[in-house]
């Protein structure tokens, strides 16, 4: 089985050679076709990656480590997304402009929801039954430690640490919440700032061809507007059904498109939230259109969810990984869920 080298190891491979144009990088195939876009035809951008990579955690293989070496521009998410590529660039490519598109300028970011995004009031009425019960149980043991205080005096300082401790997981819990989610790339919205973006960036170190850039950018951002009239049109009479996702990944395309996801099996970072949340999901999602899943998505998932809630399950891959690589990916990207949903929430 093939290991990746050491980051040390990859700073001896050697750079491929300059190229006339500029060496331009992008780490998932919709960016890498925003990209394409936008050079038309005074170059084509490299992929880092191989199609259907998590943008969540990889480790750089040889090849991919020396495309980065040469890049003059890596176009990617940023480093909330992909933290291990934040460590690889200022190693390996100091000099090269570096895009994260989720800090660019005027994109929408949407906080990151839990897998438990479905409200029911039962589910509520549970929770605040809960609620009261942590706190009388909260309040019985306040007194004991008030009692505890009495006896041993007021320099024992033991109760306040706990509650530190208590402040401190509370605020990573607030901090969790408030992350954005990174999936920003399947709004149509995004993209076009993006094109802007990438033009700008392009044209800085490129000023010869910066009128193509911008231009460019123009028409593509001409295109994908109007296809996503086209979407809207499409989905806007099946709005009002819900879905159930394996992976929290659709939100932006949700939003861009009033459809509304009922719950997720995992959430936006495709962390699992245990075989208790998935027997509430299944115990509270009646009326479902269908069980959107992905090609990472196991069969015994499928079962589970299919057979239980009597669904019919549709793959969407919200990184087209099997779609060709190019100018053309992103707007086949968008058909693609557009089809996927469409066959999803269709009454049968």
């Amino acid at each position: 089985m093939f290991k990746p080298l050491s980051l040390s190891l990859f700073l001896c491979l050697p750079a491929f050679a300059q190229a006339d144009n500029l060496r331009v990088v992008a780490d998932i195939p919709p960016l890498h076709s925003l990209v394409a876009q936008v050079m038309g035809d005074t170059g084509t951008p490299e992929l880092l990656t191989k199609p259907g990579t998590s943008p969540h955690n990889h480790a750089l293989r040889p090849s991919e480590a020396a495309r980065l070496q040469a890049a003059d521009m890596v176009v990617w998410l940023g480093p909330n997304m992909s933290p291990w590529l934040g460590d690889a660039l200022k190693e390996m490519a100091p000099n090269a402009t570096s895009l994260p598109l989720l800090e660019a300028e005027g994109v929408t970011l949407l906080a990151k929801r839990g897998a438990h995004h479905h409200d029911h009031d039962e589910h509520e009425e549970g929770h605040e039954k809960e609620h009261e019960e942590e706190e009388h149980a909260h309040g019985e043991e306040h007194e004991e430690h008030e009692e505890h205080d009495d006896d041993h005096g007021k320099d024992d300082h033991g109760d306040h640490e706990g509650h530190d401790d208590h402040d401190d997981h509370a605020t990573e819990e607030d901090h969790d919440e408030m992350r954005p989610d990174n999936h920003a790339w399947l709004s149509p919205s995004n993209a076009v700032v993006w094109l802007s973006a990438i033009a700008e960036d392009l044209a800085a170190r490129d000023p010869a061809n910066a009128d193509t850039y911008r231009a460019n950018a123009a028409e593509a951002a001409k295109a994908i507007t109007a296809q996503t009239a086209e979407i809207a049109a499409r989905l806007k009479p099946l709005s009002g059904r819900e879905f159930l996702t394996a992976h929290d990944a659709y939100q932006y395309f949700e939003a861009q498109f009033g459809l509304t996801s009922h719950a997720a099996i995992t959430d936006s970072e495709d962390h699992d939230a245990g075989p208790a949340h998935l027997r509430e999901v299944l115990a509270n999602s009646p009326g479902l259109g269908c069980f959107v899943t992905e090609r990472s998505t196991s069969e015994a998932t499928i079962s589970l969810v299919s057979e239980t809630l009597n669904i019919p399950h549709v793959q969407i891959d919200p990184l087209g990984t099997v779609l060709p690589l190019g100018a053309d990916n992103y707007s086949a990207l968008m058909g693609s869920l557009a089809d996927g949903f469409e066959k999803c929430l269709t009454p049968r």
